[in-house]
């Protein structure tokens, strides 16, 4: 046997049942320290990492489920925005529509001492047209109008709205406003597919730069 051993038996039974419990306490702590805790965390990592597998199984499950009709919700969706677009006036209107902008400033009682229209601004499917204008009356007078615009069957923004020089005439303020009449217009298939490109060409130079 070996020495180490033999002194231990040799020591009184106090002794003894000290030694043994210390020893067995030291393999129960190596035990737990460099084994078992290094398997309980896997155990946990692993049954982490089955229920995350087991929630995204279970949405794409339902996603499978549904997919036929969230594919049908698109195709409704298109459709309802092509419909929308289609809507928007052609490039033959929009002449009408700018000359009815103009008009209901004059009828509101405006003086219209600018009506610029500005560069198109080509997007997926449509064009925005904005238009300068500059006009000169009571805020009443600028009022109705804003109103009266916002009314049209058709869509115009009325943005960067500016008031200034105002002046007492006839016992009533009058102000000269700026601002941007933006209307839009649907594009035609020709058009969509420049306006693509024009996309495409802009995305390039951007990851460029």
């Amino acid at each position: 046997m070996h020495p180490f051993l033999e002194r231990q038996l040799e020591r009184p039974a106090g002794q003894k049942v000290i030694f043994w419990v210390a020893s067995l306490a030291i393999i129960i702590f190596v035990f737990w320290q460099f084994i078992y805790s290094n398997k309980v965390q896997e155990l946990n990592d692993l049954k982490s990492r089955v229920e995350r597998l087991t929630t995204e199984i279970n949405h794409e499950r339902r996603l499978a489920q549904n997919l036929n009709k969230f594919r049908d919700q698109v195709k409704e969706l298109d459709i309802k925005l092509k419909e929308l677009l289609h809507e928007l006036p052609d490039k033959r209107e929009i002449p009408d529509l700018l000359a009815s902008v103009s008009s209901l400033a004059r009828e509101a009682g405006l003086e219209v001492s600018l009506f610029r229209p500005m560069a198109e601004r080509y997007k997926a499917f449509y064009a925005q047209v904005p238009v300068e204008v500059s006009v000169e009356g009571t805020f009443h007078q600028v009022a109705t109008f804003f109103d009266e615009v916002g009314r049209l069957s058709r869509i115009v923004n009325i943005d960067g709205i500016t008031l200034r020089d105002p002046q007492i005439s006839d016992e009533k303020v009058v102000v000269k406003s700026d601002c941007v009449a933006t209307t839009f217009r649907y594009l035609e298939e020709s058009e969509r597919m420049t306006a693509v490109g024009r996309e495409g060409e802009v995305k390039k130079r951007r990851k460029k730069s």
